[in-house]
């Protein structure tokens, strides 16, 4: 099997998969080496013309510990290489129904929603305005102070993460439904960014949401449009938040796609809690 190189990862979520499975997992050892050397010296006695010659000899016993801990890589290969030997992950095809809860593993050409574009957005916003004395309801977003357009401005266009949940879409899976995947801000390696995010990717996560189709088939982007707000600040958002993204959009100079996911996505979807990218 491969060894993978996550850019994303839930070790604790992937090691209780491993548990709850019985497959085994890597752990640091510690080595203790003990080694026997037989230490020898000759001797001579003698007196005149006779002498009488012999051998000493001792054993010394030497000893040597080390740790051997495992590296992250190799621990993520192995536990998913187990879970996929005993079947535990499934490889889902365009005729398969999936689950709720369902560990599975996809392929496809990742890219970040709108929904993740406009949070970021948001969430600044957000900080914004615990900084003054004002209701949201009467903000003008082209009266914002400049400072701040600047910072969103950056964050959006340099790509930077901020610490909020993120939604991306997962395109070319071969599955029916359009796959979303939900990514938290922690687990992110190293100095992964949504560079490192988008492109090819491999996803290894549980079904979350199983999004219908119909007039029903539909499921809020708020958790990822408006992390942190407060609850009753959410409901008068979302409520008006075409208008709001349009003129927060406008102020930046920033073109959100029309038929990116907003405020729903709209099934048939699926949305996929991440493990590991890869």
């Amino acid at each position: 099997m491969a060894l993978r190189n996550p850019v994303y990862l839930d070790l604790e979520s992937l090691l209780a998969r491993a548990e709850y499975n019985e497959i085994d997992v890597p752990v640091q050892t510690d080595i203790v080496e003990r080694t026997v050397q037989q230490r020898t010296g000759n001797a001579k006695l003698g007196y005149g013309p006779i002498v009488a010659g012999g051998s000493k000899g001792s054993e010394v016993e030497l000893q040597s510990s080390y740790t051997m801990t495992p590296t992250q890589k190799a621990t993520v290969s192995k536990v998913i290489d187990g879970l996929m030997r005993s079947k535990v992950v499934s490889f889902p095809g365009t005729a398969q129904t999936l689950v709720k809860d369902e560990l599975i593993e996809l392929d496809g050409v990742a890219r970040v929603t709108s929904a993740s574009l406009a949070g970021k957005m948001l969430y600044l916003l957000l900080q914004y305005m615990k900084g003054i004395d004002q209701d949201l309801s009467e903000i003008e977003f082209n009266e914002i102070e400049p400072e701040i357009m600047q910072q969103m401005q950056g964050v959006y266009l340099g790509n930077e993460l901020v610490p909020i949940p993120m939604l991306i879409e997962l395109t070319g899976t071969g599955l029916e439904q359009k796959v979303f995947v939900d990514l938290q801000p922690s687990f992110f390696i190293d100095s992964a960014s949504v560079d490192r995010i988008e492109g090819e990717m491999r996803v290894l996560g549980t079904v979350r949401n199983l999004v219908g189709e119909g007039d029903e088939g539909y499921l809020s982007s708020e958790e990822w449009l408006l992390s942190g707000w407060e609850y009753l600040m959410k409901r008068m958002i979302m409520l008006d938040l075409g208008d709001q993204l349009t003129g927060l959009a406008d102020a930046l100079s920033i073109d959100l796609p029309e038929n990116d996911v907003h405020a729903w996505i709209s099934g048939p979807a699926i949305v996929i809690e991440a493990i590991a990218i890869y």
